[in-house]
């Protein structure tokens, strides 16, 4: 069962990518009450059989980030597609070792064309490290599909945005300078500031209600659960 719901959650329903990424490190010895979340997945999904991603000119032109290139001279004419991307952790959410569930979703066309929800490998000291960890990931999904769009016709011309509720991980994100706060992260998530530097990514703060991968990291109500959803370019219909 678990298998099937993957297989939706990470090619057509980003709404479920959280609950599923639970229930996927318990597969080997379920409880009775894991199994009956797997079916609550289920019934969820039988209630909701149109629910999915949607790509459209129209809604492209609603994309959040779109102001932010057009304040930058970008032109979205007719036939033009852009890249945007938002990242956001949950920190210390796991009660057996203290981890974080970070993620990301990345939207072109107004609809989400990848995502990720997934618990992180080393343990966050804080909030900040969390989200930058997280930023980090939507950052290397993000060259990839930059490279992808080059490809196809569709080169990025500007600094993708990567929008994330911290304002501390977007300053240590543009802040090259390794000091006492951060010294001790591995070499590897600095990476991110290069990135940065060179042009290639623009971190922008976004207000938590504004942030669609919320739904990616934690479960939440029916009403920002939905909401989230609406943000990311599902229909709802």
């Amino acid at each position: 069962m678990v298998g099937s719901l993957l297989y939706a959650a990470v090619h057509t329903r980003p709404d479920i990518s959280f609950a599923v990424g639970q229930l996927a490190r318990v597969v080997q010895n379920p409880t009775e009450e894991q199994c009956g979340a797997a079916e609550r997945v289920v019934r969820y999904l039988k209630s909701y059989p149109t629910v999915g991603v949607q790509y459209s000119a129209s809604a492209q032109l609603r994309q959040k980030g779109v102001e932010v290139l057009q304040e930058k001279g970008e032109q979205l004419g007719e036939g033009k597609v852009f890249l945007s991307c938002f990242a956001d952790a949950t920190w210390a959410s796991e009660h057996e070792d203290s981890s974080s569930v970070g993620g990301y979703i990345c939207m072109v066309g107004g609809g989400p064309v990848s995502w990720r929800s997934k618990k992180q490998s080393e343990t966050a000291l804080s909030s900040v490290e969390s989200e930058y960890m997280a930023m980090f990931h939507a950052a290397k999904e993000i060259i990839w599909l930059r490279r992808l769009l080059k490809e196809i016709g569709h080169e990025q011309t500007c600094a993708t945005p990567l929008f994330s509720d911290s304002k501390g991980a977007i300053a240590m994100a543009r802040n090259a300078v390794l000091h006492g706060l951060n010294k001790h992260m591995r070499i590897k998530w600095h990476w991110l500031r290069k990135e940065v530097k060179l042009g290639t990514l623009d971190p922008i703060y976004v207000k938590t209600q504004q942030q669609p991968a919320d739904f990616l990291t934690k479960r939440l109500a029916e009403e920002p659960h939905w909401c989230c959803a609406r943000m990311a370019g599902m229909s709802l219909n």
